[in-house]
């Protein structure tokens, strides 16, 4: 008899090691699943301030340069510059940099087509 309940009892405890063995490796996909998708909220959200912000600086840029026939202020001409320096992008920079560089018109104007360009692209 005291045989049979030891194989009894062997065999739940194995059952039970097997049962939380199971929970914890679960619990540690689960945990796993939950942290990938933080991750993946955390990088949508940036994506969606970087997107913002790229909109507000093409606006403003629509605003004080394309839809203005005089030369641009100080304080535009600063607030641009902060505003596209904050989109911490080199392509766009570089970009702005090439437009504020202009040395006539239509060397402005294609760069100013090209920097839209490249700000709806990073849009997207």
């Amino acid at each position: 008899m005291n045989a049979g309940l030891d194989k009894t009892r062997l065999v739940s405890n194995v059952l039970m090691l097997l049962l939380v063995a199971g929970n914890i490796f679960f619990s540690i996909q689960y945990m796993d699943g939950v942290r990938q998708q933080a991750n993946r909220e955390s990088q949508e959200e940036t994506k969606s301030v970087e997107r913002l912000q790229t909109a507000r600086f093409l606006k403003l840029f629509i605003d004080t340069v394309l839809n203005t026939k005089e030369v641009l202020s100080f304080e535009n001409r600063v607030k641009l510059e902060s505003d596209v320096r904050q989109l911490g992008d080199k392509a766009i920079t570089a970009q702005w940099d090439a437009f504020v560089g202009s040395k006539d018109t239509k060397v402005a104007q294609e760069a100013a087509v090209k920097l839209m360009s490249m700000l709806g692209s990073k849009m997207i």
